[in-house]
């Protein structure tokens, strides 16, 4: 059974500062966070409470910039993600969902998808 959260799978191997390719192969950025998902995380709201304890806090505190909609939150805070300093193309933050990567070999983040379809 596939765990959807992000407590399994590739994103366990994910290490700050590895390199990201996106699914045409483009250098996308570097690792900057790992966060696993809380199937608990329901709401957008419950992550801007003030609580900075916790895996609630720690979500808060990834997206403190508030640019992100609370949809696009909730599924990240839900499922876990990859935060990634992005360069080029694709320069600043953007974030990629534990169900987008696809792979961790040699040193590298690989994702399932393009970089223009990033979150950020």
């Amino acid at each position: 059974m596939t765990n959807i959260t992000g407590n399994d799978g590739p994103i366990t191997e994910v290490r700050e500062g590895m390199t990201v390719f996106d699914s045409t192969g483009e250098k996308v950025g570097t690792v900057r966070e790992i966060q696993m998902g809380d199937p608990q995380a329901a709401t957008a709201k419950g992550q801007d409470s003030g609580n900075t304890g916790g895996i609630v806090g720690s979500i808060a505190d990834a997206f403190s910039t508030g640019s992100l909609p609370d949809a696009a939150k909730e599924r990240l805070a839900r499922l876990g993600f990859v935060r990634v300093d992005a360069s080029g193309l694709f320069a600043g933050d953007r974030y990629a969902a534990s169900d987008e990567v696809a792979a961790v070999r040699d040193d590298a983040l690989h994702l399932s998808v393009p970089g223009d379809q990033l979150i950020g």
